[in-house]
């Protein structure tokens, strides 16, 4: 049996770069929803008097949450162990469902540009993620190539490629449906939007490699949907907000 950690301080090697991709997200999320209170509030004096209270109040809040999401995928990150027995490959986790995978079922394994590798199972789902960041890192490589030809691959997954992409057409969308009052362009706007939260609360939950914390918060998503789809049906039937 052959057991396979993260490397001392690994995770310093991938913080930054998620603070890059996290922070601009945020502060763009936050000034969207500012921006949706102002349009909307019947009083707009007030609604611009609020702001010099509302903003560092929102600061405050996104760099809390910031530093919390932080230590918590660091927890998660250092606790990321694989195990190789002689007919099997293990993913455990904490906090997040465990993936065996038998090597007769391995359908590929796929070696990324960044130097991480992707192993595929029978299922969708059945699918392990090995970080850069693991210790003995060419042992490792070899003993894969052993299970099955590893292939290079430096082009990612559409949704993974694209993901900033994504997140930013769904705070764009989310701008259309709650303050255009364009018919067509709510309708469209709403359409694709359910589309893209309804297919990520599927995916998110159905995933073997996202912690149980992250699964619970996606519940939210449904309170969003509801709300998109009740705003959508007052547009277009013409019910004006009393």
């Amino acid at each position: 049996m052959q057991q396979y950690k993260i490397r001392q301080d690994g995770f310093k090697e991938i913080k930054k770069q998620m603070l890059i991709r996290t922070i601009p997200i945020m502060l763009i999320a936050v000034a969207i929803g500012i921006t949706i209170s102002s349009i909307n509030s019947k009083d707009k004096t007030t609604a611009v008097n609020v702001l010099p209270i509302v903003i560092p109040v929102m600061a405050i809040a996104v760099g809390f949450g910031l530093y919390r999401g932080v230590k918590r995928q660091k927890v998660l990150f250092e606790s990321y162990q694989l195990t190789l027995t002689n007919n099997t490959i293990t993913r455990e986790q904490f906090n997040t469902p465990t993936i065996s995978i038998y090597f007769n079922d391995v359908k590929e394994i796929v070696k990324n540009k960044n130097g991480s590798f992707i192993i595929k199972g029978k299922d969708r789902i059945d699918l392990i993620a090995i970080p850069t960041q693991i210790e003995n890192y060419s042992e490792l490589e070899k003993t894969l190539t052993q299970i099955k030809p590893v292939e290079t691959k430096s082009s990612k997954p559409f949704f993974q490629k694209y993901s900033l992409v994504i997140t930013l057409l769904t705070l764009a969308l989310m701008l259309c449906v709650y303050t255009i009052t364009n018919k067509i362009i709510v309708a469209l706007s709403g359409t694709i939007l359910v589309a893209i939260l309804s297919s990520s609360f599927y995916e998110v939950r159905r995933s073997k490699n996202i912690d149980a914390k992250t699964k619970s918060s996606m519940w939210w998503v449904l309170i969003v949907l509801a709300s998109i789809i009740c705003v959508m049906i007052m547009k277009l039937i013409g019910i004006q907000k009393p």
